[in-house]
């Protein structure tokens, strides 16, 4: 028997809050404690607060890992992403139950990392209403948690938990029992359900080219690289040529991974199997009538010498400018037909010219359009940053925390706006928590090397340093958003890096 008192949860709480800055308020404990069901018995455990005594001694830092992906179930919601379902609804998936009809199968879709189910339900619930029967379909959805999985398939959720479904489709697929609403057998019937480990190297429940769509949205961002990498292969031979794949609208594998292609739906970017697996991605819209392919990326500028990486740009405006209502309109104006994407590459080569006002305002509309756009809220926090508007900067970096709890990119760019104010402490700590989710990110540790170095603290500086050689051996991400003053280069890191180690070793 299981012993999670609230004293148990509060400690967690509060522990997740040091040591990964990843804020859950007492609502969303419900997390907590279906991630605890799991860990304890994996530990031999049956008490929560001894669970968080563990957590807090040397070795635990390796069994909190182990937590994190687990302590977001509370995270998911009913139809989240409203450009994603969008597109399911009104494009991808008549268009796969009519190919499917034609070819005289299912349509296969798997809902990789369902946690409590609101992801699946959602799917189905949009199935019922383009036509499809249950038996027309094979939806598989699956998570690590146990515990989530027991949930997902009980199908009853507080009314809370039903936010972003409509009154009509409460109406409708929904079963009233007191303050709880079961999902209906008619919705249930759609889904399948299952315990499975994403890191494992082979998806037995899931055979080669059977899916059709493949959902795996708010996960990789706890995986790192060499993860990443092999579980899209895997992903890759479990589509269909011409399959669809849906991230999380923060997760990206721009210079991660290239043999998916990435086109646009109803707004909505998504990832591609091409047609044919050993041709290059082609550039045609082939499987999605009127999706048009992304155009690729351009990299960023060459980057500005590093020995003082955060030094303001020449030519930065006063702290207290602001853009003029005629450079807002006007932006307003000529943006509206772009995409996101490529109205971000404007914003960021206005940044590098120095032209913060414009990058402002239009940052600011893109936003305004695309909220859910964690590249473009993480931009426009930079831009404030460099502004001399850290308030204004630091509030921009805080609601990105609050749409993807885990950001590591928040926090590093939340150090970056500290440092550039001055606060170290504050600096330091925002830097720590984005290491501690990914202590691969060398460039981290490289602006965690200049705080040190600004405190006076040589020795932490020096390790640091050599955190960025030994991490630079491995293959780096870039990072969501846009800093002109961050280097990605990894040689030019490499290089700055092994020369302030060496100034400090000649510093004794």
């Amino acid at each position: 028997m299981l012993n999670i008192s609230q004293a148990a949860l509060d400690q967690l709480a509060a522990l997740l809050l040091e040591r990964a800055g990843l804020k859950i308020n007492p609502e969303g404990y419900h997390s907590l404690r279906l991630a605890m069901k799991s860990r304890l018995p994996a530990l031999s455990l049956t008490d929560g607060e001894e669970y968080v005594r563990r957590l807090r001694q040397p070795d635990g830092e390796e069994e909190l890992r182990s937590l994190l992906p687990l302590v977001t179930v509370g995270k998911t919601e009913f139809f989240r992403d409203s450009k994603q379902f969008r597109a399911l609804e009104h494009k991808v998936l008549p268009e796969l139950l009519t190919r499917a009809r034609v070819e005289g199968r299912k349509v296969g879709i798997w809902s990789a990392g369902c946690a409590t189910g609101e992801e699946p339900y959602s799917v189905a619930m949009v199935l019922a209403e383009v036509g499809a029967l249950p038996s027309e379909v094979d939806l598989l959805a699956t998570d690590v948690n146990a515990a989530a999985i027991e949930t997902a398939e009980a199908g009853r959720y507080p009314e809370r938990r039903l936010y972003g479904v409509s009154d009509e489709r409460r109406r409708r697929f929904f079963l009233e029992e007191g303050d709880i609403l079961r999902m209906s057998p008619k919705v249930r019937e759609y889904v399948r359900f299952g315990v499975l480990n994403l890191a494992t190297p082979v998806f037995r429940q899931v055979p080669p080219e059977s899916l059709d769509l493949l959902l795996c949205r708010n996960v990789i961002i706890y995986f790192d690289l060499p993860t990443i990498r092999a579980l899209m292969d895997r992903f890759l031979s479990s589509l269909r040529p011409g399959g669809l794949l849906f991230l999380g609208y923060s997760e990206s594998l721009f210079k991660v991974y290239d043999k998916f292609e990435m086109v646009e739906v109803e707004g909505a970017f998504v990832y591609r199997r091409p047609r044919k697996a050993t041709a290059k991605p082609e550039r045609r819209p082939t499987v999605v009538p009127d999706v048009q392919p992304l155009p690729a990326r351009r990299p960023r500028s060459p980057e500005t010498p590093l020995s003082h990486p955060m030094a303001t740009p020449v030519g930065s405006p006063a702290a207290d400018a602001t853009p003029s209502a005629a450079t807002d309109s006007a932006v307003r104006a000529v943006s509206a037909a772009r995409s996101p994407e490529v109205r971000l590459k404007e914003v960021s080569d206005r940044m590098e010219r120095g032209e913060f006002d414009a990058a402002l305002a239009s940052a600011k509309q893109i936003v305004e359009d695309a909220p859910n756009d964690l590249d473009a809220l993480l931009t426009l926090g930079n831009i404030y940053a460099l502004m001399g508007r850290i308030g204004e900067a630091q509030g921009v970096f805080s609601q990105a925390v609050v749409q993807e709890p885990l950001c590591v990119e928040a926090r590093v760019f939340g150090g970056v706006a500290a440092l550039q104010a001055g606060r170290l402490e504050e600096a330091r700590a925002e830097l720590g928590k984005a290491l501690f989710l990914e202590p691969t990110l060398a460039i981290g540790h490289y602006l965690l090397a200049q705080v040190q170095e600004r405190s006076g603290d040589r020795e932490g500086a020096r390790r640091s340093y050599r955190n960025v050689v030994v991490q630079l051996r491995f293959p780096q991400r870039p990072l969501a958003g846009h800093y002109p003053e961050i280097p990605t280069s990894p040689d030019a890191m490499l290089r700055a890096a092994r020369y302030a180690l060496a100034s400090l070793e000649e510093q004794g």
